[in-house]
């Protein structure tokens, strides 16, 4: 767990920020579930992530089945964003790990270092498509 919690949000921020999404795209999709591993490989291609230590994340996550859900939201100066946050398989259902819990209970995936109570579990690190694009993507 990053000590500093440079890019988490408050919960409160956060259902602010998806409920303002919400609000402005009623009929739009409102987050998306992505296998961690898709985080792992992405790490890797880019160099944050090392062969090995990326062999080693994709196995675990892997082995876990570990998602993250990336919810759609828009900040309180009407900028788009994608928010994060871990989940854990329970009984089926790909449940939030907000403030360390599910619903107040301790997953059994969670490291105990994420349970601390000076981070949400909610994650920010995201910049809008424009003004932040490659004009040379093909994908743009």
């Amino acid at each position: 767990m990053n000590p500093d919690n440079e890019n988490t949000i408050p919960k409160d921020t956060g259902v602010q920020w998806t409920a303002n999404w919400r609000s402005q795209h009623p009929n739009a999709v409102n987050a998306f579930l992505i296998p961690a591993v898709d985080f792992v490989e992405v790490l890797n291609e880019i160099g944050v992530l090392d062969d090995a230590a990326a062999a080693q994340a994709q196995t675990n996550a892997n082995n876990l089945n570990s998602k993250v859900r990336g919810y759609l939201a828009i900040d309180d100066n009407n900028t788009e964003k994608m928010i994060f946050v871990g989940t854990e398989n329970v009984n089926g259902v790909d449940r939030d790990i907000i403030d360390g819990t599910i619903d107040g209970t301790t997953p059994t995936t969670l490291k105990s270092s994420a349970s601390d109570i000076n981070t949400s579990g909610v994650f920010d690190f995201t910049e809008p498509c424009p003004p932040s694009c490659d004009p040379n993507s093909p994908l743009n």
